[in-house]
């Protein structure tokens, strides 16, 4: 074929790929997915990470898209979202000063989409395109709790149970206890490295994103614990709408 670049081809075979599997994969993954060589797939992903399009996960060795390859093809499309969610997080931001997270689900992955920091000296910092497997965040419990049924059991037939903290649930029945009883308050929680507290954004009886207020849990004492519980049982349902719950739970 007169014009055929190889290189680009088999970049875009890549790209392909990583979309498909809607979640990180390690260079095996891939290469077993694409066909390509071990030696050129890596060049590949390493020219991608340093464009921005790929994030690498040195510790676990493994790969997976930023939101940057999603921008490219929407023309940054969340910023409706943004707008949407805008008000929330800012008064979030204004009554606690600790950071909010506005993120989206991308496959097994909640991606960060939009951040307010917080002033104090001391924070923990997601940057827009840093992905979370959704099981492991207040952000992706919020989210994954309150999608149909169907959809839900797919995601959790999806899922790998990453344990990333030494408090990150292991197994499929801990994910859907906790999305039960996430469903039943309208908000999510979880204290991994920070306390993060989460709802989600429902639009249409759908959740299309969802949004965090994290903590360092040195400053998160039981005064303020209880503060930002009243705070999400308060905004959870204004936000959701109290869509109709999941019944009986993914597993059944």
């Amino acid at each position: 074929m007169s014009g055929h670049i190889a290189v680009v081809e088999k970049t875009f075979l890549v790209l392909e790929a990583m979309s498909e599997l809607g979640r990180s994969a390690t260079l095996q993954e891939l290469a077993e997915t694409t066909g390509l060589p071990k030696a050129t797939l890596f060049r590949i992903l390493q020219t991608l990470a340093r464009l921005g399009y790929v994030d690498q996960d040195q510790a676990r060795s493994r790969y997976g898209l930023t939101l940057r390859m999603y921008e490219l093809g929407r023309g940054d499309g969340y910023e409706d979202l943004r707008q949407q969610a805008l008000p929330v997080m800012e008064m979030l931001h204004r009554r606690f000063n600790e950071t909010v997270n506005l993120g989206v689900l991308q496959g097994t992955h909640v991606i960060y989409v939009h951040y307010i920091e917080t002033t104090r000296s001391i924070r923990w910092q997601v940057r827009p395109g840093v992905r979370d497997p959704f099981h492991c965040t207040a952000l992706g419990r919020a989210i994954a709790a309150f999608l149909p049924e169907k959809r839900q059991r797919k995601l959790l037939d999806a899922m790998t149970p990453v344990q990333r903290t030494p408090l990150s649930p292991t197994d499929r029945a801990s994910v859907e206890a906790l999305l039960r009883e996430t469903a039943e308050r309208g908000w999510a929680q979880d204290d991994e490295e920070n306390a993060c507290f989460g709802v989600p954004i429902i639009d249409d009886d759908m959740p299309v994103a969802g949004i965090s207020l994290s903590v360092v849990k040195s400053r998160l004492t039981p005064e303020l614990r209880e503060e930002i519980v009243s705070v999400m049982e308060e905004i959870g349902p204004k936000m959701t709408g109290r869509p109709r719950l999941v019944s009986g739970g993914a597993g059944q």
